[in-house]
């Protein structure tokens, strides 16, 4: 009975290693969705890494602007993520998903669109941020 025991604990052991990486990067995604959803913008900037880029070179300040314009234009931003996929190799990962955004004024949402979204992740003392980050319209 001991050796299917030690076997289940070495099993354990080796998904436990493996998961702390993805599980963080979850995390900060989960936390700046909810950010969004807040108009928080705070979340969002401090999982950025030093020198991030996104589309046409934003940088974080930009990122800011952005996020501050559609926290004024939609009162109510409702954040959809699917389709996460994370692929950490050693100190960065590659974190591809599809965002669902709608926002307005009410409580229906007044306009929306479907992201592909692309991004790039560095581990910076310890914490994952993001270094790069795309997005496209993927759907009505």
């Amino acid at each position: 009975m001991r050796i299917p025991l030690l076997l289940i604990i070495l099993l354990s052991l080796v998904a436990c290693h493996r998961t702390p990486d993805e599980a963080q990067i979850r995390h900060a995604i989960d936390e700046m969705a909810q950010a969004v959803k807040q108009h928080d913008s705070g979340p969002v900037l401090d999982h950025l890494a030093p020198g991030f880029h996104g589309p046409e070179d934003m940088d974080a300040r930009q990122i800011r602007a952005l996020l501050l314009a559609q926290y004024f234009r939609n009162p109510k931003i409702h954040v959809i993520l699917t389709g996460l996929r994370i692929h950490v190799v050693g100190d960065e990962a590659d974190v591809v998903f599809h965002a669902a955004v709608a926002g307005g004024t009410g409580l229906l949402p007044q306009r929306g669109q479907y992201y592909a979204v692309t991004t790039r992740w560095r581990k910076v003392d310890g914490d994952w941020r993001v270094l790069s980050a795309g997005w496209e319209e993927a759907g009505p």
